[in-house]
């Protein structure tokens, strides 16, 4: 490993001080980000929607969650929107595509696996459905269809949070340094792992908030248009904070 992918500790303050310029990145450009985030805003009301539809309410909870693990696939738009904002340009949408074009083979592989968690996830989450809720014709009340749907989110939430600290793990800071290509898909992954355990107050924290924020947002889909660039623009911080481009003093 390079020692410029020696992570750098860092406190739980760090989080909120990227926090605070993720939204202060936002309101640089508000337009842009919040017209990028519009796209899984609308996906999200497309999805739950058609769950309503289908009567399976309550699979929107780990459709929800399920988000966490494929977030780390749409980062590279929202990273390309703030480096040309850094770079005293007006970014926009093609900016948000040129940042995709860019992006080096390894990180589409990381969205690829992160995507297919996401299918195992939503399989897993919709096979403990069925056998916990099935069709929902048993009785309200005490051992009827509310506590079944009660166990059903809390054994669902203890699976996807596995998933998703393994996920987090694994891309937190890895996707930022393959899209800036400072390190390999297997250096990138390792210096993520190595980052989190260096500093596991900051990475809990880290992963809480992200977790909380996006998990609450989505569930009303417009609210995604403002917590999506804001954590993603701090989570582009956070790295720099983590992983200093090479020359800076550590």
């Amino acid at each position: 490993m390079p020692p410029s992918l020696d992570p750098r500790r860092v406190s739980v303050a760090t989080v909120f001080a990227a926090l605070a310029g993720g939204w202060r990145a936002f309101r640089r450009f508000p337009a842009s980000a919040a017209g990028f985030a519009a796209v899984f805003a609308l996906i999200g009301v497309a999805l739950f929607s058609l769950l309503l539809h289908l009567g399976l309410a309550p699979m929107m909870l780990p459709l929800a969650g399920g988000f966490l693990l494929v977030g780390p696939a749409v980062l590279a738009g929202f990273f390309a929107l703030r480096r040309v904002a850094e770079a005293a340009r007006r970014p926009g949408p093609a900016d948000v595509l040129a940042g995709f074009r860019q992006a080096p083979r390894g990180l589409w592989v990381l969205a690829g696996v992160c995507c297919l968690l996401f299918l195992i996830w939503v399989s897993d989450a919709a096979t403990v459905y069925s056998f916990m809720i099935g069709a929902g014709d048993v009785p309200a009340g005490e051992g009827g269809l509310a506590a079944r749907v009660l166990r059903f989110h809390l054994w669902t939430s203890l699976m996807g949070a596995v998933l998703a600290s393994i996920v987090f793990c694994i891309t937190a800071f890895a996707v930022p340094l393959l899209f800036d290509g400072r390190a390999s898909l297997v250096q990138a992954v390792t210096a993520s792992v190595r980052a989190v355990f260096a500093s596991p107050a900051a990475a809990l924290v880290w992963a809480l908030l992200l977790g909380a924020a996006v998990i609450a947002t989505i569930h009303f889909p417009p609210l995604l248009m403002l917590s999506l660039p804001c954590l993603a623009f701090a989570s582009d911080l956070l790295y720099l904070e983590v992983f200093p481009p090479e020359g800076q003093t550590r």
